[in-house]
C-alpha cells in the first residue's frame, strides 16, 4: 500500500524524479477561515495529470493542476489564492461554502532551484525531522524560499532575510512583499512491540495516514514479511534492543499478548521519554502489570501511558481494535501545540 499524507506525495516526487519525469511540486502556504488543508500540506502534479497529495475537497483540484500545469509550463514557480470566504463563491465560484481563503505555490521540477528544496524535503522526512520554511508569496515574483531542519539549509532565491528565521508562523511583510512562514511536519513515527493480530490492520492505517511504522517482536514467526507487508521495519528483537534502533518513535504500542514480555517493554519505555506509550488489554491486566513495576517506573510511564489504549469506539476483534488505537494515536499527533 502506498502511503498517504505528505509521505506519499515526497515518495512519489522522489519516484518521478528517478524516472526522469515533469512534475510539479505544490504547497499550501498559508490559509485563512475554514479550508480542507492548512499550511504545510503538499501535493505532486504530474505533467500527465497524475497526482498524488489532495488540497482540497475536489471542488479546487481543477484550478490546481492548471496553476501546476502554468508552472510546468513556464519553468518556474507559481502562485494562486483560492478564495471561498464570500458570498459569490457559492453561486459563481467553487460552490464549496468553505468560507475559507488559502494560497497554494507549485514549483517545477526539473529545475535546479527547487530540486535542493526536494533534496532537503526527502532527507528531512527520512530523518523524522520537521522542515521550517520561509516562502515569498508576492504574485510578481513566487517561490523564493528558504528552508532547514536540523542544521541543513536549501535555499531558492536571494530575497529571503536571514531574520525570518525567528519570525512565528503566518504572512509577513519582507521590504513590502508578503512573505510565508510555516512548518512542514515530519510524518508520526510509530513503533509496535508485538506483531500479533492486531498489527496488520494497524499498519494499513498507519500507513494511508502516512505514518512511519516499525514492528518488533521476539518471536520470528509474527514477522512475515507479507503478513506485515506495510511496515516499514521489521526488528526481530525485544523490546529493549528495538527502541535502541533508529529515530526514537513518537508513539509505542506494547502488544505482544505477553504478559512478561509487555513488562520487559514497559521497564524499557519507562527509561525513555516516548510521549506516548500504548499498551493493550483490559484494566484489571494493567494494574496487575503496574504493580509488578518498580515505584520509579510507574512514576516514569504515569503520564505517558494510555491502557487500555484506543477510543472507546465500540466493536470486537482485530480490526476493530486498530481502529480505535489509529483514532487515539490520530488525535495525539495532531493535537494542538
Amino acid at each position: 500500500m502506498s502511503a498517504g499524507g505528505n509521505r506519499g506525495v515526497l515518495e512519489r516526487a522522489r519516484a518521478l524524479r528517478h524516472e526522469g519525469r515533469h512534475f510539479a511540486l505544490a504547497l499550501v502556504t498559508d490559509s485563512e477561515g475554514s479550508t480542507y488543508r492548512k499550511p504545510g500540506a503538499l501535493a505532486v502534479v504530474a505533467e500527465d495529470g497524475q497526482r498524488q497529495g489532495t488540497l482540497s475537497g475536489g471542488c479546487l483540484e481543477p484550478a490546481l493542476e492548471q496553476l501546476a500545469q502554468r508552472a510546468m509550463a513556464s519553468g518556474r514557480a507559481e502562485a494562486a489564492v483560492f478564495d471561498t470566504l464570500g458570498d459569490d463563491d457559492l453561486l459563481f465560484g467553487s460552490g464549496s461554502g468553505c468560507r475559507g481563503r488559502m494560497r497554494v505555490l507549485a514549483w517545477p521540477v526539473p529545475a535546479d532551484a527547487p530540486q535542493a528544496l526536494l533534496d532537503l524535503l526527502l532527507a528531512a522526512q527520512a530523518a523524522g525531522h520537521d522542515v521550517e520554511l520561509a516562502v515569498s508569496v508576492d504574485a510578481a515574483r513566487p517561490g523564493d524560499a528558504w528552508a532547514w531542519s536540523d542544521g541543513q539549509h536549501a535555499r531558492l532565491g536571494t530575497s529571503i532575510p536571514d531574520a525570518a528565521a525567528s519570525w512565528p508562523h503566518g504572512l509577513h511583510e519582507n521590504a513590502g512583499h508578503p512573505l510565508a512562514r510555516l512548518r512542514i511536519r515530519a510524518a508520526p513515527r510509530l513503533m509496535l512491540i508485538g506483531g500479533g493480530p492486531e498489527a496488520p490492520p494497524l499498519l494499513r492505517l498507519a500507513a494511508t495516514l502516512g505514518w512511519a511504522a516499525t514492528v518488533a517482536d521476539h518471536r520470528e514467526g509474527l514477522l512475515d514479511p507479507q503478513r506485515l507487508a506495510d511496515a516499514d521495519r521489521r526488528l526481530h528483537a525485544r523490546a529493549a534492543a528495538a527502541l535502541a534502533e533508529g529515530p526514537a518513535p513518537d508513539a509505542v504500542l506494547v502488544m505482544t499478548h505477553q504478559a512478561s514480555a509487555d513488562l520487559e517493554a514497559l521497564r524499557a519505555l519507562a527509561t525513555m521519554p516516548v510521549p506516548y506509550v500504548g499498551l493493550l488489554g483490559p484494566p484489571a491486566r494493567r494494574d496487575e502489570l503496574l504493580a509488578l513495576l518498580e515505584p520509579a517506573g510507574r512514576d516514569a510511564l504515569r503520564a505517558r501511558l494510555r491502557a487500555p489504549v484506543g477510543l472507546p469506539l465500540g466493536g470486537e476483534g482485530p480490526e476493530a481494535i486498530a481502529l480505535a488505537i489509529a483514532a487515539d494515536l490520530q488525535r495525539f499527533f495532531h493535537a494542538p501545540g
